[in-house]
């Protein structure tokens, strides 16, 4: 209650610092947008790249708006010292004070009841590289904001964003425009409204509105973090450095794959995540600290692009733009699960803001002279690289479970191949790649799946210990690991004895992916006996098999996996099959009897079957006989031969006996009459 107090009386002190119009008349700091919505959602007119997600079972909506009014330019070429502050430019302009009008649309995604939103708002400068508007830091986890109460925006501050909004709806889109109306502008200072844009929506977001609707519904933006992938990082390290210090307007910063320097000397909380992409050379802790507003952290074995990204979006951009298909020279895209780091630095901002604590230091890339080095430096020549170890995995940084418990190479090095889109194959570069270790090398590593599965749980809980993720996210992480399908499942194991009478379940642990079958085979104990397929036989999803009339004999059990890969944007359908388990140990199956028994009468015998005075009878168990491939019985149960008797009552008795084996398969029964005189 306290901080939402404060945040109330600070939001009023700049609204009214927004709105001072001093003697010189000059513009605000920030500019007071007008806005507009939410813009009508119809069959066809929606917005560019609106989410696919169910938002309503989170209990959110999806709402966009536009804003309009008037923003600066600057000047930043003075000094590339990023601790230089920007100038404004308040001269010219078709309002003679050197600001513009503009026109543009951000994108809202909250909490229907206002009452569960946690107060932090994530507002992403939308990525421009692919010529659309696209929200690269969303993707890489919406389920973790979604989950947790925080409010997304989407903010469209550059020209060739709108101008790929025009083409996809011309109707919905066309009075948009974001450019200055003057002559090109040096390619220094490109998208120079775009700033004060940006500005323009946080202020929105903070309640400073010329007029129009409240875009988050009521929702109080206790803390307004500034997110940006990979080009929008860089225009967001600009603002950081050079425009923030003007306006004041973002609470934090989360910059995602770039390597743009920041200034030490600022309040606002930044955290910085780079992946192996960008820190294949070192950055320095003397002009990349880590101090009381910065954080550097550096993602091992990380793709500039991530994989959960990239499949989240993919659909979407298929739907709205164009196919998101690649040609690479390796098979793209690391499978290292950085967003949730990225989940981590949310949640550490909105900490750090809110009540003051800072989120760990990271390692950093371990690094040694490049042999191959000549000089000069290019961007593929540098004195010194990554220390990889045998299997060519970086060194150092920010350790996923993918890089502690790998079963295969994750980087973030790729190029240029054939085939894919294109436009999207022009960034091969920046998606890295995961290349899946050979047989041998699996086969070395990892018993069987289950040895991978445990390795792999207990690094997620080493890795959990470093803070670099959540711990809602660790057992996300260990899901993700049941499901590799490259590893043989474990034997197979029969619960109980081992004996039986055909029809049991066998289990065993084995991989937990979509379109998974398991094929079972059984082996004779007789010599030289062929392994054969078990027919009878329905393997369920979580490693269990149950086995029906099974055919008498001893026999040993394995099983392989057969996982269905489907089609996606990077490959084709496919199928993998697995090499079969360990053999499992010897189940016998057994449906008959012993022999029947034999009966022995001792006593004074006068006649056939006739005695005089007391007789004593035993019963002879059988052993159990072979089976049909020539193995053992399940043997005789001793407990079921009767015990020896004495018999004294005269005239007749009739003894009928049967046994059982150790299964309780009877015996055929023995009577044997006997009188006594």
């Amino acid at each position: 209650m306290k901080r939402r107090l404060v945040t109330a009386v600070l939001a009023v002190i700049g609204l009214a610092f927004a709105f001072a119009s001093p003697a010189s008349a000059a513009a605000p700091a920030v500019p007071v947008p007008n806005v507009t919505g939410p813009i009508a959602v119809t069959e066809n007119s929606y917005p560019f790249l609106a989410t696919d997600i169910d938002l309503s079972q989170y209990g959110y909506v999806e709402e966009e708006f536009f804003i309009d009014g008037n923003a600066l330019t600057y000047d930043l070429t003075p000094s590339n010292d990023p601790a230089v502050t920007a100038s404004r430019i308040e001269t010219g302009g078709p309002n003679a004070d050197g600001t513009y009008p503009f026109k543009t649309r951000i994108v809202v995604r909250r909490p229907a009841n206002p009452a569960d939103a946690n107060g932090t708002v994530v507002a992403e400068w939308y990525n421009v590289t692919a010529f659309r508007d696209i929200e690269w830091n969303w993707a890489g986890d919406p389920d973790y904001m979604l989950r947790n109460g925080y409010t997304f925006v989407g903010v469209s501050a550059q020209k060739v964003g709108i101008d790929g909004l025009k083409a996809f709806n011309a109707s919905r889109y066309g009075t948009l425009d974001v450019s200055a109306a003057e002559s090109p502008p040096p390619a220094q200072n490109r998208d120079l409204l775009s700033f004060d844009i940006y500005g323009a929506a946080l202020n929105a977001l903070k309640g400073n509105r010329a007029s129009g609707p409240d875009p988050l519904g009521g929702i109080t933006a206790d803390t307004v973090i500034a997110s940006g992938e990979s080009q929008s990082c860089s225009r967001l390290s600009t603002h950081y450095n050079k425009i923030q210090p003007l306006q004041n307007i973002a609470d934090a910063y989360l910059l995602t794959v770039c390597g743009s320097q920041l200034r030490a000397d600022r309040p606002e909380k930044a955290i910085r995540i780079i992946t192996e992409t960008e820190n294949r050379t070192p950055f320095p802790t003397s002009t990349f600290p880590d101090n009381g507003s910065l954080r550097h952290w550096e993602s091992a074995g990380g793709s500039h692009l991530p994989r959960l990204a990239w499949d989240n979006v993919a659909p979407l951009l298929n739907r709205d733009f164009l196919p998101i298909t690649v040609g690479c020279q390796k098979f793209p895209l690391s499978l290292v699960q950085w967003p949730l780091t990225a989940n981590r630095a949310i949640k550490g901002l909105t900490d750090w803001v809110q009540d003051g604590v800072a989120p760990p230091i990271a390692p950093r890339g371990t690094y040694e002279p490049n042999p191959d080095y000549t000089p000069p430096t290019s961007p593929g020549n540098q004195p010194e690289r990554l220390v990889r170890d045998q299997y060519g995995i970086a060194q150092g940084g920010i350790r996923y479970p993918e890089i502690t418990v790998p079963t295969g190479v994750n980087d973030g090095v790729n190029s240029g191949g054939t085939g894919g889109n294109p436009l999207f194959s022009a960034f091969c570069g920046l998606l890295g790649s995961n290349t899946l270790f050979e047989r041998p090398t699996l086969d070395s590593l990892y018993t069987d799946f289950a040895d991978y599965v445990s390795q792999y749980s207990d690094a997620v809980d080493q890795f959990l210990t470093t803070d670099f993720i959540l711990a809602e996210d660790a057992p996300r992480l260990k899901e993700i690991s049941r499901q590799f399908p490259e590893l043989q499942p474990t034997a197979p194991m029969k619960a109980g004895s081992k004996l039986t009478k055909g029809t049991f379940n066998l289990n065993w642990v084995g991989t937990e992916a979509p379109d998974t079958t398991f094929q079972l085979q059984q082996q004779s104990s007789k010599k030289g006996a062929a392994w054969v397929r078990v027919s009878k036989f329905r393997g369920e999803p979580n490693g269990a098999g149950q086995l029906r009339s099974q055919p008498q004999g001893t026999f040993a059990y394995r099983v392989r996996s057969s996982t269905v890969i489907p089609k996606n944007n990077i490959a084709e359908a496919r199928t993998t099959t697995t090499p079969f388990s360990r053999p499992s140990v010897q189940v016998k199956v057994d449906r008959s009897g012993p022999p029947a028994p034999r009966i022995a009468v001792k006593g004074k015998r006068i006649g056939p079957n006739t005695y005089r005075g007391k007789v004593q009878v035993r019963v002879i168990g059988r052993a159990d006989g072979k089976l049909p491939d020539g193995s053992a019985g399940a043997g005789l149960n001793r407990k079921s031969v009767p015990k020896t008797r004495t018999i004294r009552k005269k005239g007749r008795s009739v003894i009928s006996v049967q046994t059982r084996d150790r299964l309780g398969n009877r015996s055929k029964t023995t009577r044997l009459v006997i009188r006594i005189r």
